[in-house]
C-alpha cells in the first residue's frame, strides 16, 4: 500500500498532473456555470443601476477565463496533459458556461433585467451550435484523445469568444 504514494509522477491521492489540469479547468468551469445560472434563475440578485454586478461577477469571470486560457495551454503544450476523462469534459464544461452566460442578465441594462440572449448580437442559433459542436468535439476525444490538442483550443477560443461577444454592441 505504501508504494502506491511514491510511485513516479502520481501525488498523493494518486491522480497525475495532467489529469489534475484537466480536473481543475472542469471543476472551474462548471463553478462559474453554476453562478451563471444562478443569476439566470436570479438566484443571485444583480444591481440597481446600469453596469452595478451581481456580488462575485468580476472574480467569477477572472476564473472562467482563466480556466479556459488554461485549457488552451494545457492542450497545446502537450498531448499527454490531459487526461482522457477530463479532456473529453473539457469542451462540454465550457460549453456549459457559454450557455449560461447567454441566459444570463446584462448589467448594462439595470434595472430592467435584460438576458444576454434577449436580442443581443450572438443568435441563439449560433450558441446551439456551439453547443452541439462542443458534444461532437468531446465524443470525437472519448474516441480518439490525440484530436484533442487540435479540437479543444479552438472550441474554447469560439467560447470565449461568444461569451465576450454576448455582451458587446453597447
Amino acid at each position: 500500500m505504501a508504494r502506491a504514494y511514491s510511485d513516479g509522477p502520481r501525488t498523493l491521492v494518486g491522480i497525475s498532473k495532467g489529469a489534475s489540469i484537466g480536473w481543475a479547468v472542469v471543476l472551474v468551469l462548471l463553478a462559474t456555470t453554476a453562478y451563471e445560472a444562478a443569476i439566470a434563475f436570479e438566484w443571485i440578485p444583480m444591481g440597481s443601476r446600469s453596469g452595478d454586478e451581481a456580488a462575485g461577477q468580476t472574480a467569477v469571470t477572472i476564473a472562467a477565463f482563466l480556466a479556459l486560457l488554461t485549457g488552451i495551454v494545457a492542450t497545446l503544450v502537450s498531448r499527454r496533459i490531459l487526461r482522457r476523462w477530463p479532456a473529453t469534459l473539457v469542451p462540454i464544461a465550457a460549453a456549459a458556461y457559454m450557455a449560461a452566460h447567454f441566459y444570463a442578465f446584462d448589467s448594462y441594462y439595470l434595472p430592467s433585467l435584460r438576458r444576454f440572449s434577449d436580442g443581443g448580437l450572438i443568435p441563439s442559433a449560433w450558441l446551439y451550435g456551439v453547443v452541439v459542436a462542443a458534444v461532437i468535439v468531446a465524443l470525437a476525444i472519448r474516441a480518439r484523445p490525440s484530436v484533442a490538442p487540435v479540437l479543444t483550443p479552438i472550441l474554447l477560443l469560439i467560447c470565449a469568444g461568444t461569451v465576450l461577444a454576448e455582451g458587446a454592441g453597447h
